[in-house]
């Protein structure tokens, strides 16, 4: 259930030194409303970095939408059930060069027999604004083999790989990921590779194990 503390605006969350600049993750609070129905969703937001923040705003409005359209079932008395969307994030990495940034949101449509919690990457360079894909990171077009490879490792290692729907043969060009100072870690929505109940699931790389992870990420 989404939290119903009250809370307006933009609020300090991180800040970084090691760049030239200061580099600040501010909070900015999209929608926070408790009448009947909760909302309580907030996403990142950095001075400059315009694609970054058109992104995680876009995210944000889009849970508060499907969260007002599905409240309208209650409106209209089909369910005495409300509604509820939050959305919260966790800066995973801010240096120099790269910010990358999970968001995990919570989606409870009107009536239904429960809600579920998926998962938003954010991965940006600091110096040109632009977006990180998967492809950005490797030095070789043909990473995926060793990317696999790694991750089916990990997957055995954390005893995932029991619980899979099927085997893990393929990096999908739209793969979710994130960065931290010492790993890569992806992201798997619901019912993605496991069951439904098993929720939102993550595989935690060592950058180590990855040969042609270019030098500025590792």
């Amino acid at each position: 259930m989404a939290s119903r503390l009250p809370a307006i605006g933009i609020a300090s969350a991180v800040i970084l030194t090691s760049c030239a600049e200061p580099v600040e993750v501010e909070e900015m609070v999209v929608a926070q409303e408790v009448d009947g129905m909760v909302l309580d969703i907030k996403v990142p937001q950095v001075e400059g970095l315009d694609a970054f923040n058109e992104e995680a705003l876009r995210l944000g409005e889009q849970l508060e939408e499907q969260i007002r359209q599905s409240e309208q079932a209650v409106e209209e008395g089909y369910t005495d059930l409300h509604a509820d969307g939050a959305m919260n994030f966790e800066t995973k990495l801010l240096d120099a060069q790269t910010i990358s940034v999970l968001l995990t949101g919570f989606l409870y449509e009107a009536g239904a027999a429960h809600g579920y919690t998926y998962k938003e990457t954010l991965n940006y360079e600091l110096q040109s604004g632009s977006a990180i894909e998967m492809t950005d990171l490797f030095e070789e077009e043909n990473y995926e083999d060793d990317l696999l490879a790694a991750a089916n490792q990990e997957m055995e290692a954390s005893g995932l790989k029991e619980d899979l729907s099927f085997p893990f043969d393929q990096i999908k060009e739209e793969q979710q990921f994130y960065l931290t100072e010492e790993e890569l870690v992806l992201v798997f929505d619901q019912y993605e590779i496991t069951a439904g109940s098993m929720g939102p699931q993550e595989v935690v790389i060592s950058k180590s194990e990855l040969e042609s992870l270019k030098e500025g990420y590792k």
